[in-house]
């Protein structure tokens, strides 16, 4: 009977630690084009596009910062292959737009996040 408790504590923790790993998750996407994603964040919000030609991956669009906090919101594109690439917006109400070509790729992980 103990051990049959204690195996059930520990299925019911795990269960808890798995769900507070995924809700914890900040928005990213590792998309094929084409696609769009527009993620918020406290702090942040986003917009980008995957688009493909000839097979070159283009991301583009634009980073806000929504709060004075002393950070910056940042978007991370992470390709399948090539140099990850960062832009940030810093100040709130500050706007950076962006546009990035990966040679020979046709996707990315798009990622917004606060520093």
């Amino acid at each position: 009977m103990r051990i049959s408790k204690a195996l059930t504590s520990m299925a019911a923790t795990a269960v808890l630690a798995g769900g507070f790993v995924v809700a914890s998750g900040s928005p990213a996407s590792a998309d094929r084009c084409p696609s769009t994603r527009s993620p918020q964040i406290d702090g942040g919000s986003a917009r980008w596009t995957h688009e493909c030609d000839l097979g070159d991956l283009k991301v583009y669009g634009w980073v806000d910062d929504t709060r004075t906090d002393n950070k910056c919101a940042v978007v991370r594109i992470d390709p399948d292959a090539g140099i990850t690439r960062e832009f940030e917006a810093c100040g709130s109400g500050t706007r950076k737009t962006f546009s990035v070509t990966f040679d020979h790729i046709n996707s990315a992980q798009v990622k917004l996040f606060l520093r």
